[in-house]
């Protein structure tokens, strides 16, 4: 429960709350606020960053929407956008699995499991499907392809829908080498796509399920299936529609995957061109910074769109019914308009589905089922009923427990495969480390002797300056984030001070805005900071961007607490920053780690603002020093994955250490939720 009003005559007796803040304010407004500004004034100037400055009005605008490259990149950000949600079905399947589990060990097993495959940085991911799936003569998606038969089905689905000799008899497809099969490349990499938080996000959310709901279901005998669609499914619906929604905005917002995949012109053709990327293009390559900046306003205004709209899926059962019919209305014409304009037909089939009145359908099917079964009741009546004789007890047992042990089998059987499809990364990183490159192109899937453990003796030598800088990058940068972030949440949650609904709402905009959008003229700022070129930079941009989610999550903890305890201290004669020390740090240790794992997560992945702003290479961090060894036309196999693996081996360990507390403030979230 958040504190007392404080009005402007009492602010004296409270003014050192505005010391809490203070950090906040000067990492937002300097690194936060000052470079959308910026964006927006030379979103009005042709603008190269630096001698090159003319007014140009709407001109850039203007150009934009004229630029076909521009909107082929949107539609491929909203196409990507739906296939990543269809990517989120196996993390739900697999979250239901492991928590129909009966045996607590066995639930705790698997979660440990799942945990490495998700931690594993995604950069790594990508480098490894594009070096060992995706290659055209001996890549593993070719091979699996030829030797299962699917790709004579697939030169069959060419010919018949004249796909244009996508798929011939006899050619390897060339995945990340055909502008045909660049975006399809983009789809598919990481599968079964259990790579992400999801899988502890749906558990979690499973998990808050009262017990007593399963109780009464399996006294009404209803089958698995219901018990997902009738329990499970309801109860978890709203975080689904919120994944959903953020799904579609991260991707907008994301152009690391694509960029490590396809490169920075987006592939052959720069058909694997979204956004961000095209952004990036316009201003470090054709050096039209004033055009970027145009990108970064219009990719920042549909992003905040579609954060609006997830605001209202939250809210969507509070609403009355002319308010739904209303939105499903404007879903509905905006889809026909946006299907027949021959754009965006990912976009338009999206709206289209989301704006079918479900509940009115079920309403009908439901009536429409209860008169067939009353016109069904009445015509056996009619009818000579046949005598039926009940099978004997036992065996109706025997028939139970058969499908019992069948349903278990096939829910460990389902949790298992995609567990191993998704290690198999993993495993080929760990083999290959141990290999020459004459064992590697001989048989690069088995572990084949003698093993070479010199590889990462060189892997180490290759990488460890660009660890250290890491280290030193994510371990700093997480602990002034949680020290600004708990300051400013106790403001906000202490106190209604003046301002203080201002300075949120001021936040709450940052937590919408892409800060990739930002990107080009927060450069330019730390180019006039000369803060380029410095770890610095990325501890201090990296610290007031990551305090935005943890000032929201801190502030909903400090909200929780007591506020006897707040009035006792007083009593005491304890002023704010005693407080602090005394009622707060005590108590916010797991939420304080839940937190700082994620940041330290987040900054030890994050390789495109490093990309941008380091260019000396003993400053680089670990994940850009990658990309870039990764890159190089001769490769030594074994010490490569070597280096990967040693670049997922602290977020690994720091991970397993951390789930049982990462995974109780997952709970502890569904539950307020």
């Amino acid at each position: 429960m958040a504190g007392k009003s404080i009005k402007w005559s009492q602010v004296g007796y409270h003014w050192e709350m505005y010391l809490f803040i203070l950090p906040t304010i000067i990492l937002i407004a300097l690194f936060q606020y000052y470079p959308a500004m910026s964006g927006v004034f030379h979103s009005f100037y042709r603008w190269n960053g630096a001698d090159i400055s003319e007014y140009v009005g709407f001109q850039n605008y203007s150009k934009l929407l004229n630029n076909s490259a521009f909107w082929r990149s949107f539609e491929l950000a909203f196409t990507l956008g739906i296939w990543n949600i269809l990517k989120m079905l196996p993390a739900l399947a697999v979250a239901v699995c492991i928590h129909r589990c009966r045996s607590e060990f066995m639930q705790f097993t698997y979660r440990m499991l799942f945990v490495i495959p998700m931690v594993i940085p995604g950069l790594i991911i990508v480098l490894i499907w594009r070096s060992f799936f995706f290659e055209a003569t001996a890549g593993y998606l070719n091979k699996f392809l030829f030797s299962t038969g699917l790709f004579d089905v697939l030169v069959w689905v060419d010919k018949t829908f004249n796909w244009g000799g996508l798929f011939v008899q006899g050619n390897a497809p060339a995945w990340l080498g055909d502008p045909n099969l660049i975006v399809s490349a983009c789809v598919i990499w990481g599968f079964p796509w259990v790579g992400s938080f999801a899988v502890l996000t749906y558990l979690a959310k499973l998990q808050s399920i009262p017990k007593d709901i399963y109780e009464a279901a399996d006294v009404d005998g209803v089958n698995w299936w219901t018990k997902f669609t009738k329990v499970e499914l309801p109860l978890i619906t709203s975080s689904i529609k919120l994944l959903l929604v953020f799904v579609i905005i991260d991707t907008l917002k994301d152009a690391g995957m694509i960029l490590a995949l396809a490169g920075i012109e987006g592939g052959p053709g720069g058909n694997a061109t979204v956004p961000a990327l095209f952004m990036l293009r316009k201003a470090f390559i054709d050096q039209d910074m004033g055009f970027a900046c145009a990108i970064g306003i219009i990719l920042t205004v549909i992003v905040m769109s579609l954060q609006k709209m997830s605001n209202l899926l939250t809210m969507w059962n509070d609403m009355k019914q002319w308010q739904k019919k209303t939105l499903q209305g404007t879903a509905f014409a905006s889809s026909v308009f946006i299907i027949w304009s021959g754009h965006f037909l990912a976009v338009g089939l999206a709206l289209l589905v989301a704006s079918i009145p479900y509940s009115d359908i079920i309403f009908f099917l439901r009536n429409l089922k209860d008169n067939l079964r009353i016109i069904f009741e009445k015509k056996s009546e009619s009818t000579q009923k046949k005598e039926t004789v009940s099978a004997p007890e036992s065996k109706i047992k025997a028939i139970g427990t058969i499908k019992d042990l069948f349903l278990r089998g096939l829910k460990h059987m389902t949790i298992l495969s995609v567990l191993g499809m998704a290690l198999l990364p993993l495993y080929l990183m760990v083999i290959v480390s141990l290999k020459d490159n004459r064992q590697f192109y001989f048989a690069p899937a088995t572990l084949t002797k003698p093993f070479h453990w010199e590889n990462w003796k060189v892997a180490y030598d290759m990488i460890t300056p660009s660890l250290a800088n890491s280290l030193v990058i994510s371990i700093t940068g997480t602990i002034l984030t949680l020290f600004v972030a708990l300051c400013a949440a106790y403001f906000f949650a202490r106190h209604k001070m003046p301002m203080s609904t201002f300075l949120w709402n001021a936040i709450l905009i940052m937590m919408m805005m892409p800060a990739i959008a930002n990107l080009i003229p927060l450069f330019n700022l730390l180019n006039d900071m000369n803060l380029l070129n410095t770890l610095s930079c990325l501890i201090i941009v990296g610290t007031s961007a990551g305090q935005i989610f943890a000032i929201f999550v801190l502030r909903s903890f400090v909200e929780d607490i007591p506020q006897d305890l707040f009035e006792a201290a007083e009593i005491d004669g304890a002023n704010h920053f005693q407080q602090m020390r005394i009622i707060v740090l005590p108590l916010a240790g797991p939420i304080l780690g839940t937190v700082g794992v994620m940041n330290f997560i987040s900054q030890w992945n994050d390789f495109v603002m490093p990309l941008i702003v380091i260019r000396d290479h003993a400053k680089l961090p670990v994940m850009v020093q990658l990309l870039r060894i990764a890159g190089e036309y001769i490769k030594l196999w074994g010490p490569l994955m070597a280096g990967y693996a040693l670049a997922s081996i602290p977020i690994i360990i720091l991970f397993i250490f951390t789930m049982k507390l990462f995974t109780k403030g997952l709970t502890e979230g569904a539950i307020k939720g």
